[in-house]
């Protein structure tokens, strides 16, 4: 009982670190593809600035660049990997005893 429950738990797992770096990839490298290709701009010189300001509050100056968020796509993929075996390989021993 407490083995199956154990399984279930790292499917979940593995399921939520598949959609992470599905999402991450997708975020970063895909989407900065398709919209350089689109707009036929160099995302290599990306970034922006935004000035919030109001009337009865302070100025807020928002830089943001381009991340560099490969390493954290890596982790989770790799960890989807590694689940994945995990996962083959329980079934397989579960089979052939």
């Amino acid at each position: 009982m407490k083995k199956e429950k154990s399984i279930k738990m790292i499917t979940i797992f593995t399921v939520i670190c598949a959609l992470v770096a599905f999402i991450s990839l997708f975020s970063s490298y895909l989407l900065s593809l398709y919209l350089s290709h689109k707009l036929n701009i160099d995302t290599r010189e990306a970034g922006s600035i935004g000035i919030i300001g109001g009337a009865d509050g302070p100025t807020a100056i928002y830089l943001s660049g381009q991340s560099s968020s490969y390493l954290f796509t890596a982790i989770f993929a790799l960890l989807t990997i590694l689940g994945f075996i995990y996962l083959v390989v329980i079934k397989y021993k579960k089979n052939h005893n």
